[in-house]
């Protein structure tokens, strides 16, 4: 009995197997399609009217204040007071240089790019701004891996006080923000390259807070 239902088992896949096999080759009647929906999705063609929207464009446009990735943004970037950090162009650049790689060659350089850097303490207070949108709710305010996301189970979130960390050039701390870590994802596409190096600037101060050489007084 067992060998007989352990057969029917064999030939039930072996036939299950062939059928979807052949789900990719042409022929002249209609193939069986389990998932069909994977097949056949809505989709609107470039330049034809769509009924779905109000003014019958099925092409979209651009929402107002995105830019795309790669797109350099002419003047002042930023305005808003206490935070003008780039006095010409800013954004997203893609050049193989150590401002947008954090890279000399094959390796990590160390310090920050000069035409950021002479922001001075402008340039940490835009990255302490960047750092609690983008980074404190993983790595928690203080930097100690502690943020809300820990409170749902993900235990894999670095300590950016830590020694090892504390000991990576900047150019390393950079890159993992651009490209990403292990559980973190990247973030290069949603920060510009001069507010990643703000953030890079205030991590140094909250690692030099954790060691005691620096005081650290929280935004009220």
């Amino acid at each position: 009995m067992l060998k007989i239902g352990f057969g029917a088992f064999i030939i039930l896949v072996v036939t299950v197997l062939g059928i979807a096999g052949f789900r990719d080759q042409k022929g002249e009647k209609t193939h069986i399609e389990w998932f069909n929906d994977m097949a056949h999705q809505p989709r609107v063609n470039a330049q034809v009217r769509s009924n779905f929207f109000a003014d019958g464009r099925a092409e979209r446009a651009h929402i107002p204040g995105t830019v795309p990735i790669g797109y350099i943004l002419p003047g002042a970037y930023y305005q808003t007071e206490g935070n003008n950090l780039v006095s010409g162009i800013g954004g997203f650049t893609n050049q193989p240089d150590y401002f947008n790689t954090g890279r000399i060659g094959e390796m990590y350089g160390d310090g920050i790019p000069e035409n950021v850097a002479a922001r001075g303490a402008d340039l940490i207070n835009r990255g302490q701004q960047r750092y609690e949108i983008n980074c404190a709710h993983c790595h928690g305010l203080a930097g100690r891996g502690t943020g809300p996301v820990k409170a749902f189970g993900l235990m894999t979130i670095a300590d950016i006080t830590s020694e090892p960390i504390r000991k990576q050039p900047d150019g390393q701390i950079f890159n993992t923000i651009t490209h990403g870590k292990n559980t973190m994802g990247a973030h290069g596409p949603i920060i510009t390259v001069e507010d990643r190096w703000a953030i890079v600037s205030y991590v140094r101060a909250l690692q030099k807070v954790a060691e005691g050489k620096l005081n650290f007084v929280e935004k009220k």
